[in-house]
């Protein structure tokens, strides 16, 4: 497995995960994780009852956790360090749901304070199995570099 340093990520390149599907259980344990037992995630008679959905929902900070972790080419990169996360929830995603995400690098710079390392951002979609967006943001992380400039 070799590494992907910030010299060799390309503004424009497209990562694509894996599908992973979420379930009930992943929704059920993040309640307990989390404390968060909403009954919009938890309760499929009060999802009825006026909601705008049609079945228990993930929570959003559950897809974007999903998202932040599915296998992609990006795992190669050195370092590879969440710095910032930003997410607007487009729509929800059910117990079923296939999801994967799309992320589309539009930044790269070498950083200023340590120039062994890197900024890269990526423009992120998340999408489930009808190509519909669920989640839409940017993501910036920290690459290592090749050589100190």
């Amino acid at each position: 497995m070799g590494r992907i340093y910030l010299d060799d990520i390309a503004i424009g390149l497209e990562l694509v995960s894996e599908a992973r599907t979420v379930t009930a259980a992943d929704i059920e344990a993040f309640c307990e994780l989390i404390g968060d037992r909403n009954p919009l995630h938890t309760d499929a008679t009060a999802v009825g009852d006026g909601s705008p959905y049609e079945d228990p929902i993930a929570h959003g900070l559950l897809v974007t956790s999903i998202s932040s972790g599915q296998p992609s080419a990006a795992d190669e990169w050195a370092l590879g360090i969440y710095l910032e996360a930003s997410r607007r929830f487009v729509a929800p995603v059910y117990a079923g749901d296939a999801i994967r995400t799309v992320s589309t690098v539009i930044g790269s710079r070498r950083s200023r304070s340590k120039p062994d390392r890197g900024i890269v951002t990526t423009q992120v979609r998340v999408l489930n199995q009808r190509d519909e967006i669920v989640q839409e943001g940017v993501d910036t992380v920290l690459v290592g570099a090749r050589d100190a400039v």
